[in-house]
């Protein structure tokens, strides 16, 4: 009784415990005038022999209200042989309840009702004994007396498990639903103490202690539910044994929710988290796969890019040494004797820009001088109009003489054309050299139109190759791209032949490859920048041309036309003053005819030297412009010089370039030819990865989180279990409840048969005593 009572005691600690956070909140099972909080607790406990076999089983209930006033609480019981431990008084009973009124006040606030009645359900767990002395199963009345070594094992089980379905994650991101058996949860201890007797005792999974009174207790910690435990468990210990007794042994068992019990919850958020990692397992494994799927296709298109690879380098090796090469060379060539015409183009536009200066410079005399015979003539003219007044003509016969001196030194200077040292010959020489002049101009501009096309030209097609060879050995080019791949090539352990090839030849003649071709680029660079200096030099001494010196000559030669003009009419109109004169000088009546005449004549002259003087001064702008754009024209000759001659060598250094990069290439269509045979090898290594790596780590991936999912959805399907499975009868409506299984195996010390023999002895005492007592009355 002490025993029960004290697991009674621990029982409703337990509930207690458990109502704690509800303990203020009245209850709707208490009703009438008052309020209560309710702790009801269930202990079952069961009698069985020293096997397990179960004799006897009860329930006995603790019911505790702690409120105010009077309430009526309806509590299911098992109503089997109810009885009061409390008093003698009997309890009202309908429908498998028992209903009872309680006055709170007049109990002091607190009320503890303890019943006891018969167990009539299915023990949740059960539990058998095997004893094995001196390594033989015996029975336990076999131990009684005995001496040797004893073997004791229990074996207990779970029997609430059931089969429902649950759902589970299935490793892919989604859920699936599978059947598993589901127990309540039940954790508990088994307990016995061996008496002195007893020595050497051991066990894998029991705690061992002394009693205080020369024995060892053996506890036993039992979680009889999966995944952390498993529903049937076995539990042994062994000892040496003199004079042996089999002991009691007691059972204490509690549903749990393990989700709500910390060292289970934090079991299952491990079986969680293993599940989240299985699913993550699985994903990063599927993403490897079609990783791996990619590299195998990735493998077969670098397959087909080193096939086209070969053939290209095959093919960059023959136009290098066939074409590039050869063109190379013959550039450089044409680059050197670019560059000694260019001299030349130089020093005769030096001279040409001297010469022009010096014709600016007599255009701008000779404008000077037309200028003053212009208006020497207009006062000629005038005073010829005065002379033609009939009152001067006695005065002006001395003077026409003179004048006729004059015009007569005057035509002498006009002269004509091919007499050396006049005005008429050096102005028709004038006029055909500067249209001489300027038919060498557009010569020499469509020269320079096409040398520098040329130049362009050849300044483009450089800058083509310089660009596709910085494309290959630019940081990221198809070179480098090579190198990647090469290098991805060795991280795939494509064989030791296959590395060896690609470590000793492939890479090291890639990267003497893009060395070269690197030079060969700079070289063109400074090809390009050349080329690029020549075409502005000439498109500058194109644009003087075309813009200045052409036109200015033009203007030149026009004004000098026209200046040959004026002056032949300028001597026809003095020829005829001279006419004129010749008649004044034979007689003054045709003195006003002829005044008349030479006054005509003098404004023909003076209109002839109108022009005169306007060509003149448009040769002199002409031979001026002339003079500044044949300057430019050879400084721009010296900067095409300067950038020809480093165009030449530019040209000269790409050839020598070309030459290595031709050997590189050939080295690189060697290489490329043993990188395309082992690339196969990567294809199928890839593929393999992925069918026998990848695909079964994805499939583990999901196993794991479907089997450690299993494991957390059974906790929590047995975890609701418990909470609505706790109680074996059930407890009032809004009542904290708790239920604890109590199983007792009675041992074995032979004090029942003493017992027994005791009994009969005494027994037939009596019966020979009644006897003696008949016979003695009949007697009497």
């Amino acid at each position: 009784m002490k025993r029960l009572t004290a697991l009674l005691g621990a029982t409703a600690a337990l509930a207690l415990g458990a109502s704690a956070p509800v303990a203020a909140a009245p209850h709707l099972a208490a009703r009438d005038s008052g309020h209560a909080d309710i702790v009801d607790t269930e202990t079952v406990q069961a009698y069985a022999d020293a096997t397990g076999n179960v004799d006897t089983q009860r329930v006995y209930e603790q019911l505790v209200l702690r409120g105010s006033g009077t309430v009526t609480v309806t509590n299911p019981v098992s109503t089997k042989g109810l009885r009061n431990l409390d008093g003698f008084g009997g309890f009202a009973v309908r429908d498998g309840n028992q209903i009872a009124t309680y006055d709170l006040d007049k109990a002091g606030g607190t009320v503890r009702e303890r019943t006891v009645s018969d167990h009539t359900a299915k023990m949740p767990l059960k539990v058998s004994v095997r004893y094995l002395l001196d390594g033989k199963e015996v029975q336990p009345g076999d131990v009684v007396g005995a001496s040797g070594h004893l073997e004791v094992e229990y074996t207990v089980e779970n029997t609430t498990a059931r089969t429902q379905s649950v759902q589970i994650p299935d490793g892919k991101g989604g859920t699936t639903t599978r059947d598993v058996p589901v127990a309540v949860p039940f954790a508990g201890s088994l307990e016995t103490t061996l008496p002195e007797q007893f020595s050497d005792v051991t066990s894998e999974r029991a705690n061992l202690a002394g009693d205080g009174h020369g024995g060892t207790k053996v506890n036993f910690t039992l979680t009889l539910f999966p995944p952390i435990g498993s529903t049937t468990t076995q539990l042994r210990w062994e000892a040496d044994v003199t004079d042996g007794v089999v002991p009691d042994a007691e059972l204490i068992a509690l549903p749990v929710n393990p989700m709500e019990t910390t060292p289970f919850a934090t079991a299952a958020d491990g079986y969680a988290d293993g599940a989240k990692r299985g699913n993550e397992l699985g994903a990063g494994a599927r993403e490897m796969d079609a990783n791996l799927l990619k590299l195998r296709d990735g493998a077969q298109d670098l397959l087909g890019g080193l096939v086209q690879l070969h053939d290209g380098a095959d093919t960059l090796s023959a136009g290098l040494k066939n074409d590039a090469l050869p063109g190379a060379r013959k550039l450089a060539d044409g680059s050197a004797a670019l560059d000694a015409g260019l001299a030349k183009i130089d020093s005769g536009s030096g001279r040409l820009a001297a010469g022009a200066t010096k014709l600016s410079n007599g255009t701008h005399d000779a404008a000077k001088g037309s200028t003053d015979l212009r208006n020497g003539l207009a006062r000629i003219s005038d005073g010829l109009g005065k002379l033609a007044d009939v009152d001067g003509l006695p005065a002006a016969a001395e003077g026409a003489k003179a004048l006729k001196a004059g015009v007569d030194q005057v035509l002498a200077g006009f002269g004509a054309v091919g007499q050396t040292g006049t005005l008429l010959d050096g102005l028709s020489r004038l006029e055909t050299g500067l249209g001489q002049l300027a038919g060498g101009l557009q010569q020499l501009n469509g020269g320079l139109g096409q040398a520098k096309g040329g130049v362009d030209q050849s300044k483009g097609g450089v800058d083509q190759v310089r660009a596709g060879l910085s494309s290959a050995v630019d940081a990221g080019g198809s070179i480098d791209q090579l190198l990647g791949g090469l290098q991805a090539l060795l991280g795939l352990d494509c064989g030791p032949i296959c590395q060896g090839v690609v470590t000793t030849k492939l890479v090291p003649s890639v990267q003497q490859s893009k060395t070269q071709l690197t030079a060969a680029r700079d070289g063109l660079g400074q090809v390009s920048t050349g080329l690029g200096q020549v075409s502005g030099g000439l498109g500058q001494a194109i644009g003087g041309l075309q813009t200045q010196l052409i036109p200015g000559a033009q203007q030149a030669a026009d004004g000098a036309t026209k200046a040959n003009a004026g002056a032949k009419q300028l001597a026809g109109g003095i020829t005829a003053i001279r006419a004129g004169l010749v008649d004044l000088e034979s007689g003054l009546t045709d003195a006003v005819a002829g005044v008349l005449a030479l006054d005509d004549g003098a404004g023909t002259a003076y209109a002839g030297a109108g022009k005169l003087s306007a060509g003149l001064g448009l040769l002199d702008d002409g031979a001026g412009t002339l003079a500044s754009k044949t300057g430019e024209l050879a400084a721009g000759a010296g900067e095409a010089h300067a950038g020809s001659t480093k165009v030449a060598g530019g040209n000269k250094e790409l050839a020598d370039g070309l030459s290595e990069a031709a050997d590189g290439s050939g080295q690189l269509a060697d290489g490329m030819a043993k990188a395309a045979g082992g690339a196969p090898q990567i294809v199928d290594g890839a593929g393999r990865l992925s069918t026998e790596g990848a695909k079964v780590i994805a499939g583990k991936g999901e196993q794991a989180a479907q089997d450690y999912g299993e494991l957390v959805a059974v906790m929590k399907a047995g975890g609701a279990r418990a909470d609505a499975e706790k109680m074996a009868y059930g407890a009032p409506k809004g009542a904290v409840g708790l239920t604890a299984y109590d199983v007792i195996l009675q041992g074995e010390d032979g004090a029942s048969a003493r017992n027994l023999t005791r009994g009969l002895i005494g027994g037939g005492l009596l019966a020979a005593t009644a006897g003696t007592v008949l016979l003695r009355r009949r007697l009497v």
